[in-house]
């Protein structure tokens, strides 16, 4: 057995397993139930949970803007020094986006403080549209959990994205990797989790997310529970491990949630 399939096997007894008599392991795709009962707290993931991921469409309409702006780099060059920058923004290592942006102006070989500079954020959160099935998850599942923000991201982004989307009021609290400088799977990002989440026992947390590892993997390892998301919004295949409860939109889950409808394993 895999080892993410042996630590995730051990999480699920919040599973009921439905199949029908006399069928197999591997006789295809059977349905389980994902009991809620003792589930107070719903730990939900952003990008690619609740909104989509940025694509190369970022790096396309920024190399554009930098163009207007007297600095000529491909997309491909631009995204590689974007990512790179932001993926240290995302674990705390620049105190705002003034600092993050004196980094990729020097980078970019522009002087620091270009007016036009930040707005590389607004076409970054531009091309992180919500997913249709976002609002109406939030409305039902604040109406029985606690919820909390649970992000690999740039917290200040964050905080901008859900306000753009009017999502603040559905969250107690936010857990997003610049703030606490720990980045998904860190067990320590999980124990972040359980800190601000009212609750004492990790049992009584489940994750939401589109990562095996980053969410359903790193839950585990801290002791919580976890579903995955699986959109199918990406090419290639597939290979969970069926011991892995997962659904394949937030309109599923909910279905779930209200005991209407089984999830996949």
């Amino acid at each position: 057995m895999h080892a993410t399939e042996a630590m995730v096997l051990s999480r699920w007894p919040l599973m009921t397993d439905n199949r029908a008599p006399g069928t197999k392991k591997g006789d295809g795709e059977h349905r389980m139930r994902l009991d809620f009962n003792g589930i107070k707290v719903l730990a939900v993931d952003l990008i690619g949970t609740l909104a989509e991921k940025v694509g190369i469409t970022f790096a396309d309409r920024a190399s554009q803007h930098l163009a207007k702006n007297g600095c000529t780099f491909t997309p491909a060059a631009f995204r590689g020094l974007f990512r790179k920058r932001y993926l240290e923004y995302s674990l705390g290592n620049y105190a705002g986006d003034q600092e993050f942006y004196s980094v990729l102006c020097a980078d970019l070989s522009q002087e620091a403080g270009q007016p036009w500079i930040e707005a590389l954020t607004d076409i970054w959160l531009q091309c992180s549209p919500a997913f249709d099935d976002a609002q109406p998850f939030l409305e039902q599942a604040s109406r029985t959990h606690r919820l909390i923000l649970s992000s690999n991201y740039v917290g200040d982004w964050a905080r901008r994205l859900l306000a753009s989307n009017h999502w603040e009021k559905y969250f107690q609290a936010l857990v997003v990797s610049s703030d606490c400088r720990f980045r998904k799977p860190s067990r320590q990002f999980f124990l972040e989790v359980l800190k601000v989440s009212g609750v004492t026992s990790p049992n009584e947390i489940l994750v939401i997310g589109d990562s095996l590892v980053n969410d359903v993997y790193g839950a585990a390892c801290a002791g919580l529970h976890a579903v995955l998301l699986d959109r199918k919004t990406e090419t290639g295949n597939h290979n969970f491990p069926e011991t892995v409860p997962r659904v394949y939109s937030l309109d599923e889950l909910v279905q779930s949630m209200v005991g209407k409808q089984f999830v996949s394993r």
